[in-house]
């Protein structure tokens, strides 16, 4: 409590006294009863130079109402000292401006405020950033999908173009593949373009999966074409391992042409090493379906060649010279007829894969 404060307690009347003092934290043990109708002075201090003068001034009778409350009591207090103040010059605070419970509510009450402005907007900024950044990043995968999209489409593209090109050179293939002229050379370059086909072929077939723009039924159709194709080049790469094979079974050039300067021991060494890798060969020899004839007849040539073998080395001991120049005879023969039999084959294998080459899908 400051001295201003203690003047004002002795200048007020009781009732006054009592709600002040209350408000100032202290509580009365008793009532203090004192007329309603007093002479309130007011108490002037003026500093001049090195001392102060106190001056009384006599102030009218006054009936003062009790405040109805401390709000009220408060707002009837300051407005007293607002008047002394105006008639002395004096600007000081009211004593009472030590304790405002108006102003800590209007504190409260702007705190509170400023916290539901903030709310206000706040709240639809975050739901806009949010926003934005949601369809930015729908927009941003919107995009990249399209055109991750259209870079398998146009891969594809590219791919289809080559592969076709590659499909196309199949006929040459089924060509040189069924030709009765044996050319290592030749069924060494096909073999490699079948390679080249195969694995563009391949590529082709995963790109179209990675594709989901194709529609359902669509696929089905583009994969029913691609096994057709995988099928004819597997076996036009079957029928080229089954030459290279047959090309060394019952092979004799030159051999059979048998007089009295051949030597018997070179020949048994040479009939027995054409058996023997014509028996291997045999073995290794692919299952194809339009050469099924000819294999099961190579395996009848091979029993035959071994069995005249043995009779035409026993004829050329005796010097049977005549006998030997007939199972010469019936080896070549045994020879034609298994060549005869191979090129009916192949002629089937070329009809029958001519067929499906011309049923072929473009691919795209």
């Amino acid at each position: 409590m400051n001295i201003r404060d203690f003047i004002f307690i002795n200048k007020a009347k009781s009732s006054d006294r009592i709600k002040i003092l209350e408000l100032l934290g202290f509580e009365s043990e008793s009532t203090i009863s004192q007329n309603t109708n007093l002479y309130k002075k007011e108490i002037q201090v003026d500093k001049v130079e090195n001392y102060t003068k106190v001056t009384e001034f006599p102030v009218e009778n006054q009936q003062v109402k009790n405040p109805s409350s401390i709000e009220s009591y408060i707002k009837e207090t300051e407005d007293l000292y607002t008047e002394l103040n105006q008639g002395t010059g004096n600007q000081d605070s009211h004593p009472t401006s030590a304790f405002q419970p108006v102003n800590v509510t209007s504190k409260i009450k702007k705190i509170w405020s400023d916290v539901e402005s903030r709310r206000q907007w706040v709240m639809p900024v975050m739901i806009g950033i949010f926003t934005v950044l949601i369809i930015g990043t729908s927009i941003g995968s919107f995009r990249s999908r399209s055109a991750n999209l259209q870079e398998v489409i146009e891969t594809n593209s590219l791919i289809a173009s080559e592969t076709n090109n590659l499909i196309e050179g199949l006929e040459n293939v089924l060509e040189i593949s069924t030709d009765t002229f044996y050319s290592k050379y030749d069924i060494s370059n096909a073999s490699a373009y079948l390679q080249s086909v195969e694995s563009s072929t391949i590529e082709y077939k995963n790109a179209v999966i990675q594709n989901e723009s194709i529609d359902p039924a669509e696929l089905q159709l583009i994969q029913a074409n691609l096994l057709n194709i995988f099928t004819l080049i597997n076996d036009l790469d079957d029928l080229l391992t089954y030459r290279i094979l047959v090309s060394e079974i019952l092979v004799y050039n030159s051999l059979l042409a048998i007089d009295e300067t051949t030597e018997i021991d070179q020949l048994t060494t040479s009939l027995s090493e054409i058996t023997a890798t014509s028996k291997r060969n045999y073995a290794d020899l692919p299952e194809i379906k339009e050469m099924n004839n000819h294999r099961n007849l190579i395996n009848t040539a091979i029993i035959t060649a071994e069995d005249l073998h043995g009779r035409l080395l026993a004829a050329l001991r005796n010097n049977e010279y005549e006998v030997v120049n007939s199972i010469a005879s019936a080896l070549i023969l045994n020879k034609e007829t298994e060549i005869n039999a191979f090129q009916k084959s192949l002629n089937i294998f070329d009809d029958n894969k001519s067929l499906t080459f011309k049923k072929f899908q473009k691919l795209n």
